[in-house]
């Protein structure tokens, strides 16, 4: 492949910005190697500047991606959004872990990866363009729908023998991705591999691009938020439907998680929806359906049978609405009702040194537990966008039992650092 300096490589950025007509041998010139025989691409037979792959992706995540997973691995243990945060992937993006590009929509796209320059058919309908850094260590790389980032839920080593990798050189590359107008020529989106040997000076997106034809070039997850809750405590009916809390750890107010729910209320709700009816139970889930103990409530409207997992379980993905108290039990022959009270989240502020202590308490307690996440998680809370929400955050990192942290929900934000900082620092 033919070797440029990252100043070239920046000229040839500076030029295809003026003109799109730029010729495949002007392109050489630019990058003087022109003048003789093409070079051919080292483990690559005939392939050279044109050689290019054209293939169709499927992606259930409006997203193309071209990586190889285990380069990856650093974020196994991180969620599944992990790249759409800044702080997480600011490193990936100045070592050219990956190229990846948000579509419009899920679907079915045409992409075409090549060494060369968009076609002149391609140049007529070219729209926003971005560029990124990519190193090649393992000769190859997968062309997927955003499926293949290794997340906590995606173990890395599942995409080894996957039908979709491409041979590509070893090497560092300056990647420019362009979307095209859609079905006026064969491909949707061209990514142009362009090799370098300065990396580190090309300058990239600062966050995962998202191209639409016809739109400007943006970034997603620049400057991403850390913890926040949707928490809902103003449509606390006085009464609910009881439900057993089956987690060993407590729901979070304001925070969307999926709840393991009785079997039969799952088949009452199935029901009801297939019948027309409204199909939304209001319930709150409860360790025990005592006067003066604490639960939480939600609304669940949606359901099918996906939720009932293979052991028979019903696993149902709903926001996690309010923190409430017991006030009275309303039991009939065919229903066992709850009456609450809404115990809104505390909204007092703390003082700076005691979101440092609570800070360091807790990044100290990661480091501890060798948690491999702990840079994603350190940086999630401390973005957090209330002192409420961070709290919060830790409490759902440290998994306290479901009794433990029920003694905090009537506390002040002050009284649960003080609470958090004893389970942590002893």
């Amino acid at each position: 492949m033919i070797a440029v300096s990252t100043h070239i490589f920046q000229q040839v950025f500076a030029v295809r910005r003026k003109s799109r007509s730029l010729s495949l041998c002007a392109l050489v010139v630019l990058l003087s190697a022109c003048g003789g025989a093409q070079k051919k691409v080292e483990g690559q037979g005939n392939s050279g500047p044109s050689w290019s792959v054209s293939r169709v992706v499927n992606t259930n995540h409006s997203m193309i991606t071209l990586l190889d997973p285990s380069d990856l691995v650093h974020h196994q243990a991180e969620p599944s959004n992990w790249f759409l945060h800044d702080f997480a992937i600011k490193d990936d993006l100045q070592t050219g872990r990956f190229a990846a590009v948000l579509t419009e929509r899920s679907g079915k796209f045409n992409v075409r990866v090549t060494f060369g320059e968009l076609t002149k058919s391609e140049q007529a309908v070219a729209g926003p363009e971005a560029k990124l850094r990519l190193r090649v260590i393992n000769h190859r790389l997968l062309l997927s729908g955003g499926d293949a980032w290794p997340s906590v839920k995606t173990d890395y080593r599942r995409y080894a023998h996957d039908p979709r990798w491409i041979d590509v050189p070893n090497g560092d590359y300056g990647v420019i991705i362009t979307a095209l107008k859609p079905g006026a020529v064969k491909a949707d989106y061209v990514f142009q591999l362009i090799r370098v040997d300065a990396m580190p000076r090309v300058k990239h997106a600062p966050g995962v691009p998202q191209l639409i034809y016809g739109e400007k070039a943006a970034v997603v997850g620049v400057n991403a938020k850390g913890f926040q809750f949707n928490e809902q405590c103003h449509d606390v009916p006085n009464k609910a439907t009881w439900a057993p809390l089956a987690e060993r750890s407590m729901p979070i107010p304001g925070a969307r998680q999926a709840v393991e729910l009785p079997r039969e209320i799952h088949e009452r709700a199935i029901v009801q929806q297939q019948s027309g009816s409204n199909a939304t139970i209001p319930m709150v889930l409860s360790r025990n359906p005592e006067v003066g103990s604490y639960g939480f409530f939600l609304k669940p409207s949606s359901w099918n049978q996906s939720q009932v997992q293979a052991n028979g379980d019903v696993h149902v993905s709903t926001l996690i609405r309010c923190a409430v108290k017991i006030t009275a039990i309303d039991a009939s022959p065919n229903n066992f009702a709850l009456q609450l009270k809404p115990i809104p989240t505390a909204n007092d502020r703390l003082p700076s040194t005691m979101k440092k202590r609570l800070m360091r308490s807790f990044n100290e307690w990661l480091r501890e537990k060798n948690d491999p996440a702990w840079r994603f998680k350190e940086a999630k809370v401390e973005r957090s966008t209330s002192d409420a929400a961070m709290i919060l955050g830790i409490v759902d990192y440290l998994q306290l039992s479901s009794k433990e942290s029920e003694k905090m929900l009537p506390m002040s934000n002050a009284l649960r650092v003080e609470y958090l900082l004893d389970r942590l620092e002893h």
